[in-house]
């Protein structure tokens, strides 16, 4: 019982003293480290142990949380397996209340740097500490949105050192200077850094953001009619409804109208974007809006800055090529053909592959356009169109592409959410 104790002691501390322990740290133990690391004939003393030492030193709220029918459940779990203890540490962490949430100041990632950790477990103790004193109480009405107040203050409040930062900003530029220095490729590592301190503030949306994301705003006021968007039986929109969007945004080019939404390529990935992004739904024979939906369509600034981070199919490798042109574009304008040659040894540099093989050029020539397609949907590209002459283009007069200036905020609110964004995978790099 002894041995069980001290390493008890140890694991709750660190070395580090009784002044690091807290409720997260307590359940991490209990519903964690214990089960994967401690064999199960030891489970039961070094439970107890944990209520005695924490009795030992006053903590008597949380010696109740180590006797508690919560960790008891929890480790009943682990016995069943591997696949149920993580579920259900999880689920009672969750409803513990110490679990620092999302919020729109920050968002945590499964994989974290020193200064992210270190704000994780001040939130966590900023909210042991108000259940602790009666100010949050998990489980009671509105406590979720006590806790992302509690949670945000604590990430903006003034530190004395360094002075004038917050945790929440010393977490944003150490995710921007990991994100700057993950480039294996050296071209790409000068283009994270030039463009690296414009990300450490949130990009402002362009004066008439509604405007500035006009077919996504036009989607979602068709879906929020009393009736909702109407559809045809094989689920699209109706033609009434593309041939309206077709001509308020200039879409189509050809003397008869479209037939139907599967005809216009723009349409089809912002519904399917709208989609992805749960702002409509459909019933029945009609196209609705959701409650995120209607939120961001009274709030046009965050519906813009919702647009500005999305991509056209939400893939990994499209989000990393969404990236790689925007960085290219803010450098300059370009030759549609270059934009293939100059990304193409950048996506090889950082270990892509497709299907096992080497990426080719035919397929980075491809992907390139996704990016491009979706910023053409909001009229943010400055382009020349090619000189044709009996079906074939001049040479002299290539398509050239650049950034309007609502375009490159954008591209910079795009590259600030993978920049300084939660690292949920290396992809993410």
């Amino acid at each position: 019982m002894a041995q069980v104790a001290q390493l008890v002691a140890h694991s709750l501390t660190v070395g580090e003293g009784p002044s690091v322990i807290h409720q997260a740290r307590v359940q991490h133990f209990l519903w964690w480290t214990l089960p994967r690391n401690f064999p199960d004939e030891s489970w039961t003393q070094a439970v107890e142990a944990t209520a005695e030492l924490l009795d030992e030193l006053g903590e008597f709220r949380l010696a109740g949380i180590a006797r508690s029918a919560a960790t008891a459940n929890v480790l009943a779990e682990w016995e069943k397996g591997d696949d149920n203890g993580p579920r259900a540490y999880q689920a009672a962490q969750a409803r513990s209340g110490v679990e620092p949430p999302d919020t729109v100041v920050l968002a945590w990632g499964s994989i974290m740097g020193v200064d992210e950790v270190v704000a994780y477990e001040e939130v966590e103790r900023t909210l042991a500490d108000a259940i602790s004193s009666g100010d949050l109480t998990p489980g009671a009405s509105g406590w979720r949105t006590k806790a992302a107040a509690l949670t945000e203050a604590a990430l903006q409040r003034p530190l004395e050192l360094p002075p004038g930062q917050t945790r929440a900003g010393l977490v944003t530029t150490e995710r921007i200077g990991a994100w700057t220095d993950s480039a294996r490729d050296p071209a790409l590592a000068r283009w994270r850094a030039d463009v690296a301190n414009r990300l450490l503030h949130p990009i402002e949306p362009p004066s008439s953001p509604g405007e500035a994301v006009g077919p996504m705003f036009w989607l979602l006021h068709k879906a929020a009619e009393p009736a909702g968007a109407e559809l045809t039986q094989s689920n699209y929109l109706a033609r009434t409804t593309v041939v309206e969007a077709v001509q308020r945004f200039g879409w189509w080019s050809f003397e008869s109208a479209p037939r139907s939404e599967s005809d216009v390529h723009q349409l089809l990935v912002l519904r399917q974007a709208a989609n992805r992004l749960r702002l409509v739904r459909r019933r029945g024979r009609r196209l609705h809006l959701t409650s995120r939906g209607r939120e961001l369509l009274a709030s046009p600034e965050r519906l813009w800055e919702q647009v500005a981070t999305e991509t056209e199919d939400d893939e990994q490798f499209t989000r990393v090529v969404t990236e790689l042109v925007g960085l290219r574009l803010l450098r300059s304008g370009v030759e549609s053909g270059e934009l293939a040659s100059d990304i193409a040894p950048i996506l090889a540099a950082q270990g892509w592959v497709i299907d096992g093989s080497p990426i080719t050029a035919s397929q980075v020539h491809y992907a390139v356009h996704r990016p491009l397609r979706w910023w053409r949907i909001f009229n943010v590209l400055a382009e020349t169109k090619e000189t044709w002459e009996r079906g074939t283009s001049l040479p002299l007069t290539p398509r050239r592409i650049a950034l309007t200036p609502d375009g490159e905020r954008m591209v910079l609110a795009y590259l600030r959410s993978r920049a300084a964004g939660p690292r949920k995978s290396i992809y993410d790099m």
